[in-house]
């Protein structure tokens, strides 16, 4: 039975801040995580949900004190692997879109907070999947320190996206009928390309985001310094200080690409770990 979404929750809490200098997680950021998670976790359960999962990706991955959070949940934590993250999101993402995508031979790219995964399959299964660190925030933190970043800051990030990702995209690994992108970077410069305010799902779900639209959307995005960002239709304010990086990253993919258009999905790496229980 397809899943069907009953209620959607979505909250920012920057679990990652300051770890690229120690790999440390902050206490505050632990908490306002953790308190997230509870509050996420009741709602689940008064909808029914039984039991409710947690599962932690990247930011836990790397840490060196991972308790720190842990602890405060007040529940298990499944930490999901590189590989398990690119796999889930990929089978995730495939089921959510319509058949004639599910069929297909198709490239699904995520570009997280902390890390991208790029992940090649189809009906027979996942042939080749990866992780890199190349994540919104990762990438701000390390890259982005003027307000719009400047062409210098710009020109690192998209040499190390594309030194990295380049690889992972050639046409040689074999070729793909479609690609599919899932997380908050492509979803939100879906709803930029469109100005929804509010933001709705189901105009973002399967739709089809060019090289073009992103490159001009990214134009304005380093136009506006962070406040006027904020305002921008279809961009969650929470979000504003780190779509630069994000949107770095997805041109440079469309780019290693040859410039093709990406299918925007909704249904992403949550929907992964549902299927799989």
């Amino acid at each position: 039975m397809p899943l069907r979404p009953v209620l959607r929750r979505l909250a920012i809490t920057r679990l990652g801040e300051g770890m690229n200098r120690d790999r440390l997680i902050r206490e505050t950021a632990a908490e306002r995580t953790a308190a997230a998670v509870r509050e996420f976790v009741l709602a689940a359960e008064d909808a029914g949900a039984r039991p409710p999962m947690v599962v932690a990706t990247h930011a836990l991955r790397v840490a060196r004190n991972p308790g720190t959070f842990i602890e405060r949940v007040g529940r298990p934590v499944r930490l999901l692997s590189g590989a398990e993250e690119a796999r889930l999101g990929f089978r995730g993402a495939v089921a959510g879109l319509p058949d004639p995508v599910r069929d297909a031979e198709v490239l699904v790219v995520d570009i997280g907070g902390g890390s991208v995964e790029v992940t090649r399959g189809g009906p027979g299964g996942i042939q080749a999947s990866h992780s890199v660190p190349l994540g919104c925030v990762v990438l701000t933190q390390r890259f982005l320190a003027h307000d719009p970043p400047d062409d210098h800051e710009v020109a690192a990030l998209r040499g190390l996206a594309a030194r990295t990702l380049g690889p992972l995209l050639d046409p040689a690994r074999g070729a793909v009928d479609a690609v599919i992108g899932v997380g908050g970077t492509i979803t939100t410069m879906a709803a930029l390309a469109q100005g929804l305010t509010p933001y709705d799902p189901d105009r973002v779900h399967g739709y089809r985001l060019t090289l073009p639209q992103v490159a001009s959307t990214l134009q304005v995005l380093r136009s506006h310094p962070l406040g006027a960002r904020r305002t921008l239709p279809g961009l969650q304010p929470e979000r504003a200080d780190v779509i630069i990086a994000g949107a770095l990253v997805l041109e440079t993919v469309l780019e290693g690409l040859g410039g093709r258009a990406i299918i925007v999905s909704e249904a992403d790496l949550l929907w992964g770990v549902l299927m799989e229980a």
